[in-house]
């Protein structure tokens, strides 16, 4: 009687079946789950980007004419608008660090 027969056989869930195949295992997996890591948190800041750069257009919107709440939805802007530039940047640096490292698989689109 083998240990197969005994115990059986133990396979991942079928929602994990593709990552396995990708290599889901050692490097393979390491380098698979950094790039999902990396692409949720760009999705996720590019999202509050937008929100931001939205928030404070509303808010200008709705000032009045009031300067300090107009001076309070620039300053919003624009730190939307330097996040974004922060964002092209962090992109920029990652593909070079990607292609550095042989880790080509940052950010494929």
């Amino acid at each position: 009687m083998t240990p197969k027969e005994i115990f059986g056989e133990i396979k991942p869930p079928e929602e994990l079946q593709p990552l396995v195949d990708k290599g889901g295992q050692g490097a393979g997996g390491i380098s698979l789950f950094l790039n999902n890591l990396i692409t949720l948190i760009y999705e996720v800041a590019i999202v509050l980007v937008v929100f931001m750069f939205l928030w404070g257009a509303l808010e200008w919107l709705i000032s009045g004419g009031d300067k300090e709440k107009v001076a309070e939805a620039r300053k919003r802007i624009v730190n939307a608008l330097i996040g974004l530039a922060l964002l092209a940047v962090a992109f920029a640096i990652l593909k070079v660090f990607g292609i550095f490292t042989g880790f080509t698989t940052f950010f494929n689109f």
